[in-house]
């Protein structure tokens, strides 16, 4: 009979089998962490039969159900070592993985064969076998080679993942995972050794150390790694109801998962060993991305989304790891419209130039500029005059015809701004002092009129000035304004 709390400790390793399964669905929807939840499988299985060992005392189970552990530890260790080659994203080779398959096929059929050969333990079956029969007898060769290649195996495992670790240790400061490994596989070889050489345990040691490992494990990857996502659980309905598109990522930078839309506009099939800038690259392709509206500098872009990114940290306790959840407003139609409505406060309808608005606002700019820079300011001639005579339809061409041909000389003149003043005020503005030739500009002024208006010129005066030292805007076009009067005054005279 055996003693309560020996049935209290295999009652606590049942409970903690079955505690990975909480979350299954993060088994399968991260291909790393597959092969756990076959792992955790076969400990189900094999601590199930550990229960039945305790009622049952049928020979053929006693005997075959205890020597089928040597298959089932040696599956588990190369279960293991495939597991975390894929966490670590290491490529199981074809070859490993059949010389494993050829090696646990040779385990198996050696311990069910073990009555003819006697390789593993030393004793048949037989009637009358029990337990302590089983677990007294001497142990063979095949014992010792089974134990030799798992050791070993799990050794590989151990140096792999410490060395794992302990680069994220020194990167992150993240010491929980370290711990957690040496913690598990330092007690591992502490109870085998007290079960070889001190006291024999009514439970198998090696399965509570692989039941405590896999736990260790969960901790680990399920609620450090996945619970960047099983965290936000309890709002995955409004997640998956956001207007907002989403992608988090890890501590390293990794895509772990993103919303059906995103992936859906953007094509984004594989996140698979997906880093945060590759997927924003992708997108870049097709969606220009701000933090703020204000940071939008180019022209809108029709053919474009506009997607306005917000960040959120998520700190997870005990660990220090953390992930980051992107949300990405779609604000296309909002950018579209204040695109249109910026178009109408900083242009001129008429003319499609830009008007005074802007040139305000553009003040600021030219009074910052170090470099000279040259204004021209136009004012037609006897423009009330043709709105008297041939109606405003006429002025309104008049003044469409030069601003059409101010806006060609600006294209035609680097770092050229064409603006309506107000009524039939006109100002280009050139940057590019190197290239501010008075004498030029009016050149092309009158050269595209001609061609504009049948070959005849517009009546116009017009005033320059190139900035010098610190002179300011108002300064600049005070000048010009006064040379612009100056040209009225002395074609008043003249006339």
């Amino acid at each position: 009979m055996m003693k309560d709390y020996i049935w209290f400790i295999y009652v606590l390793l049942v409970i903690l089998v079955f505690l990975p399964f909480l979350r299954i669905d993060l088994y399968f929807k991260y291909k790393k962490y597959k092969k756990f939840f076959y792992i955790n499988i076969v400990l189900i299985l094999w601590t199930l039969m550990m229960g039945l060992r305790f009622v049952l005392t049928n020979e053929a189970f006693v005997y075959y159900a205890s020597l089928s552990i040597y298959p089932i530890v040696f599956g588990l260790v190369v279960l293991l070592l495939l597991a975390v080659h894929d966490y670590l994203e290491i490529k199981n080779k074809r070859i490993l993985s059949m010389t494993l398959l050829v090696l646990w096929i040779i385990n198996a059929v050696s311990v069910f064969t073990n009555t003819i050969h006697q390789a593993f333990i030393k004793v048949s079956y037989h009637e009358g076998i029990t337990f302590e029969i089983f677990n007294e007898a001497p142990v063979g060769i095949g014992f010792y080679i089974h134990t030799l290649l798992s050791y070993t195996l799990l050794a590989y495992i151990f140096i792999k993942l410490f060395t794992y670790f302990f680069k994220e240790f020194k990167k992150n400061n993240d010491w929980v995972p370290l711990f957690l490994i040496t913690l598990c596989f330092g007690f591992g070889i502490m109870i085998n050794l007290i079960h070889l050489f001190v006291f024999e345990f009514t439970i198998d040691p090696t399965l509570s150390i692989f039941i405590i490992f896999m736990i260790a494990l969960y901790i680990i990857f399920i609620i450090r790694d996945l619970n960047l996502i099983s965290q936000l659980n309890n709002n995955q309905f409004i997640l998956d109801h956001y207007r907002e598109m989403y992608l988090i990522i890890d501590i390293n930078g990794m895509v772990v998962d993103a919303s059906d839309e995103l992936k859906e506009k953007f094509g984004l099939d594989d996140l698979n060993k997906k880093t945060y800038q590759e997927i924003t690259n992708i997108m870049n392709e097709k969606a220009i991305i701000y933090r703020d509206p204000k940071s939008l500098e180019q022209p809108f872009d029709k053919h474009k989304i506009y997607l306005h990114m917000k960040e959120e940290r998520i700190n997870l306790p005990l660990f220090k790891y953390s992930g980051r959840l992107f949300l990405f407003y779609d604000e296309t139609e909002h950018q579209h419209l204040m695109n249109e409505l910026n178009y109408v406060l900083y242009h001129d309808l008429m003319t499609d130039l830009y008007n005074r608005n802007y040139f305000e606002d553009y003040k600021k700019v030219l009074d910052s500029l170090k470099d000279p820079y040259g204004v021209v300011i136009f004012d037609l001639d006897g423009l009330k005059r043709t709105n008297d005579s041939h109606g405003h339809e006429a002025g309104d061409n008049l003044l469409i015809c030069f601003a059409n041909s101010l806006k060609d000389v600006a294209n035609k003149h680097p770092k050229t701004t064409a603006i309506r003043l107000g009524g039939d005020e006109f100002l280009l503005i050139i940057e590019n002092f190197k290239t501010f030739d008075e004498k030029n500009i009016i050149e092309d002024v009158n050269t595209l009129i001609k061609r504009k208006n049948n070959n005849k010129l517009i009546g116009y005066s017009y005033g320059s000035h190139l900035k010098s030292d610190d002179q300011k805007v108002s300064k600049i076009l005070k000048f010009a304004d006064e040379a612009l009067y100056e040209m009225k005054k002395h074609r008043h005279n003249i006339s």
